[in-house]
């Protein structure tokens, strides 16, 4: 086998890895961003003295029923930001289990929204329908807010203190507790 065989066989090689763990990379994290919480490893995030919060990004994106939401509309409730798409097979799994965390913590002083990097809306909703959410989806095709928040993997969830600082983080699929 020649060394042009070699390389194109390793490349596809990896690509299939990526494509088939449901994950895309993305940029490293800054790093006031990365430091902020910390990852369990245990599906749970939490705060640590030696990473101390920081400011959440604000931005403005438009929900899945066509209304414009920022981050500072739930300020005085913690809110789960979770980066997600309907093509990540981990988010997929994880989305039935949001719904349930939601429903038992939404009166509870507590705000889940999922943010979507899918380009494609109907994509979004008819997934949505299928799995019940009801919860806020955003919409992020740009993938402006994923840069923001130094998404390098999805799934990834952030922890929004009541005052809109970071406390916690964690990427990949949660578990459920």
């Amino acid at each position: 086998m020649d060394l042009k065989k070699i390389f194109v066989l390793a490349v596809a090689v990896v690509a299939a890895f990526f494509l088939l763990s449901g994950c895309a990379r993305m940029a490293q994290p800054p790093e006031e961003i990365r430091k902020a919480g910390s990852q369990s490893g245990d599906g749970s995030a939490e705060g640590s003295s030696s990473n101390p919060a920081i400011p959440a990004p604000e931005f403005t994106l438009n929900s899945l029923d066509g209304r414009e939401v920022s981050p500072s509309d739930f300020w005085g409730k913690v809110v789960v930001l979770n980066f997600w798409a309907t093509w990540c097979d981990p988010c997929r799994a994880e989305m039935p289990n949001l719904e349930r965390a939601y429903q038992a913590y939404k009166d509870k002083n507590v705000e889940l929204v999922g943010i979507s990097m899918d380009t494609d809306t109907q994509l979004v909703e008819s997934f949505v329908k299928e799995v019940g959410v009801t919860y806020t989806i955003l919409l992020d095709p740009s993938n402006q807010v994923a840069s923001d928040y130094a998404i390098r993997a999805i799934p990834t969830t952030y922890i929004v203190d009541e005052e809109g600082m970071i406390v916690g983080s964690e990427i990949g699929q949660l578990a459920e507790s």
